[in-house]
């Protein structure tokens, strides 16, 4: 199943914030539970700051037809809500996966619009500055080649962090709420895609039969 990304965001309030307000739209298709997915392994566990957590689910975008990049979200414990996820204590980790060449600043872009378009006036306002770091940070980093990957994890008491490859990727944005706000890209009302948010939150859906009573 594949869903359209229709949806159009507004610009930011900020003039001349930075170019992560230009258009990119990318819609997901989803695979629900996958640890492989268009040829990329996602470990069923991994550890960050030395806290286990697990994949809470996997999935794959499209801009049109082409296949872009996957996504795995990490966790402390399995969750099927996006506000049990949101509510959830402790480390959290989204790792992509490219699966074209691709700039990094896209994906900032797309995370710009997406925090934008998930959160109330006021509370972007207060977002505006972490995201303005968040860009900076992108618009330094080179392009992304297929299998590269990007890392975007929440540590306490440090805040949201950034690697590529693997690599840190300049300085910990320490705002608490920021995290959620990119979480929200893809877990809030207006994700980037159904699909791709349902895959995360591991959803499988009822069996056919079920369906057509």
């Amino acid at each position: 199943m594949e869903e359209t990304m229709t949806r159009s965001f507004q610009r930011l309030g900020a003039a001349g914030l930075i170019a992560l307000t230009l258009g990119l739209g990318f819609n997901g298709l989803a695979a629900a539970g996958n640890t492989d997915i268009a040829g990329v392994h996602y470990d069923a566990t991994v550890k960050v700051e030395g806290q286990p957590l697990q994949l809470n689910g996997s999935g794959l975008s499209y801009k049109a037809l082409q296949k872009v990049y996957t996504v795995g979200l990490y966790t402390k414990r399995k969750a099927s809500k996006a506000e049990d996820v949101l509510r959830m204590d402790g480390p959290k980790q989204l790792k992509f996966v490219m699966l074209v060449p691709m700039r990094i600043d896209e994906l900032g872009k797309l995370i710009a619009r997406g925090i934008e378009a998930n959160s109330p006036r006021d509370e972007f306002m207060r977002l505006i500055p972490s995201t303005v770091d968040m860009g900076r940070t992108f618009s330094k980093l080179r392009r992304m080649s297929p299998g590269d990957n990007v890392v975007i994890e929440y540590v306490p008491r440090r805040g949201t962090v950034f690697y590529v490859n693997g690599q840190p990727a300049g300085l910990p944005i320490g705002q608490q709420d920021f995290y959620n706000a990119i979480l929200k890209v893809w877990l809030g009302k207006n994700p980037t895609s159904q699909d791709l948010k349902d895959a995360l939150l591991d959803f499988k859906p009822a069996p056919l039969l079920d369906a057509l009573e």
